[in-house]
């Protein structure tokens, strides 16, 4: 698969990678916020991991680029790192019409982590997103099983969560698609959604092809 060095067109700021940890209870103020992301996401073992000490996160189109593979290289050691890249994204496309999406590994064509933010069409996506909320709406952190794509599951969580820490309380996320809807139940909070094994990114966006899969 290709390996992606530098899709890059602007680097994301420092403000909106410090922004989700700026409630922390460790941390008080931009500069310690900077420093707490930095020391949770120090290098590992794994080459894949190696560089997000120093990483940041990249716009190119409607994305936004990252380091390390993808979802299976997400862990407790360097969850916040990818906790600020999707609170980044969210400042890209946060409006009730608007989607946030990780592809798990065998559903993505680019080996390089990134995170999908558009608006998304048609009634597929506008039919799913009802279902969520009609499953999860007033039932904060609450994950909510039933009728999901991919045998998936959704849980709100009220104004807008660590996504990634979240996620990662029910277990390995390697073959999960992460979906968030950021902005849901009224502008209350996000919606985070998985399905398991597949990706619906196309069907959300309105633009999925039959013949091509």
């Amino acid at each position: 698969m290709l390996k992606l060095a530098a899709f890059c067109i602007a680097l994301v700021s420092a403000d909106e990678l410090a922004a989700p940890m700026l409630d922390d209870d460790e941390c008080a103020g931009e500069q310690c916020a900077l420093n707490a992301l930095q020391l949770r996401t120090a290098p590992d073992s794994d080459e894949s991991n190696a560089t997000l000490g120093s990483c940041g996160w990249w716009l190119g189109g409607d994305k936004l680029w990252g380091c390390g593979d993808g979802l299976e290289v997400v862990t407790e050691d360097n969850k916040k790192y990818y906790d600020a890249g999707m609170y980044a994204a969210k400042k890209r496309c946060g409006g009730p019409e608007c989607c946030l999406i990780v592809n798990p590994m065998h559903h993505r064509t680019v080996e390089q982590f990134h995170i999908h933010f558009f608006r998304y069409q048609g009634s597929y996506a506008e039919n799913l997103k009802a279902r969520v909320e009609k499953m999860t709406c007033g039932k904060d952190g609450e994950w909510q099983h039933g009728h999901l794509p991919c045998h998936g599951k959704a849980a709100f969580f009220s104004g807008y969560p660590y996504v990634f820490t979240e996620v990662m309380k029910q277990g390995d996320i390697s073959h999960q698609s992460i979906i968030v809807w950021p902005s849901s139940c009224g502008g209350k909070g996000a919606i985070i959604e998985l399905a398991g094994h597949c990706s619906i990114e196309h069907q959300i966006r309105g633009d999925f092809d039959a013949s091509k899969r």
